[in-house]
């Protein structure tokens, strides 16, 4: 046992050393999502190290400290998906049936065979706007069963798992697929009209996951640009998608407060949409971030469709008057420099 435990030690500071390191390859990025689970570790080593390493308190007392400052640094990054946290987004204090909608996100799994499980939820749900990853052909095919509720569309299947469609009751313009960084991963782009008349700028994404061969760089890249355009822009926005990265990582929280968007699961909980099979191994991977026009409704992850994701669902209500964050963090000196680079690299590297 004492061999277990040091091992496991040895393991907890490893990982959570890595993401300390500011690299975008696989094997360091990847160790930003497990928060919770390196912390329920960090907490089970302090406590096998306490009964079974028995060596003197001058040795053992500095492993015991690494491993709370462990326990506390992983615990910083997900307590703020917790009520023990103040909300960031606040909730809407004037809904109006012109200024309000309803935006389902949905990865459907391109294998998954379960369709009637997946139309069923959205014919209960009747989301105003449907934004759906992953969709091939025969999903695209589908899909079309649903075309009758949702005049607007815009459609991107693909058969590299990282197709999307965009459906809509409300009218659609200026819609794009746009190839930003690779030319196989999509984004789409277009500008929702509520009825009230009011114009919105819709972002729909779902850049790589970290995996092994492969750095997170081109992904990174992406939501920055996106990012830009929304700092340019100075629109009411919306960013939805399976981003494949965690809410707490540095570039979610680089691209929030570059772009000035708020993430609405601070201080109400994590949402966590993925992985549906493994209820210990589950990270908030879908997002929906808006910007500061927005009042909150609702806000909830959806039933299992036979998806290895969640979908999840959100509320809002356009309130051009009011602030409806608190607490928003601007990006400082050195972080607006990073972004820079980032997008002035990305940009040579395109010509």
């Amino acid at each position: 046992m004492r061999i277990f435990t040091l091992i496991l030690c040895i393991i907890v500071l490893i990982v959570t050393g890595l993401p300390l390191i500011n690299k975008a390859e696989w094997w360091i990025r990847i160790f930003e999502f497990p928060r919770i689970q390196i912390a329920v570790l960090a907490l089970i080593s302090i406590i096998l190290a306490f009964i079974y390493i028995k060596l003197k308190w001058i040795y053992k007392a500095p492993l015991l400290l690494l491993l709370i400052i462990s326990l506390v640094y992983q615990l910083k990054f997900v307590v703020v998906y917790t009520p023990l946290h103040k909300t960031q987004a606040k909730d809407s204090n004037d809904p109006n049936v012109e200024n309000s909608f309803t935006l389902m996100v949905s990865n459907i799994l391109m294998e998954n065979q379960e369709k009637q499980r997946f139309h069923s939820l959205v014919k209960k749900i009747n989301p105003d706007i449907l934004f759906i990853n992953e969709p091939n052909q025969v999903w695209a095919n589908s899909i079309k069963q649903l075309e009758v509720d949702y005049p607007y569309s815009v459609k991107c299947p693909l058969d590299n798992t990282y197709g999307m469609i965009l459906l809509s009751k409300l009218k659609l313009t200026e819609s794009t697929v746009n190839f930003l960084v690779q030319d196989d991963i999509p984004s789409i782009f277009t500008k929702i009209t509520l009825a009230s008349g009011t114009v919105i700028d819709f972002y729909g994404v779902h850049p790589e996951p970290p995996r092994p061969g492969s750095d997170t760089y081109e992904s990174d890249t992406e939501i920055l640009i996106i990012g830009k355009k929304i700092r340019e822009s100075e629109n009411p926005t919306i960013v939805a998608g399976d981003m494949n990265d965690v809410a707490w990582s540095d570039t979610s929280k680089l691209f929030r407060s570059y772009s000035g968007l708020v993430d609405p699961r601070e201080g109400r909980g994590l949402h966590n949409t993925y992985h549906v099979s493994f209820p210990l191994l589950r990270y908030p991977l879908d997002h929906i971030l808006y910007s500061k026009e927005f009042g909150l409704m609702t806000l909830q992850k959806l039933e299992n469709i036979g998806s290895d994701h969640f979908p999840i669902l959100i509320g809002l209500n356009y309130e051009p008057d009011s602030d409806n964050t608190e607490g928003m963090e601007d990006t400082n000196s050195s972080e607006e420099a990073e972004v820079e680079e980032r997008l002035e690299n990305e940009e040579e590297e395109s010509v």
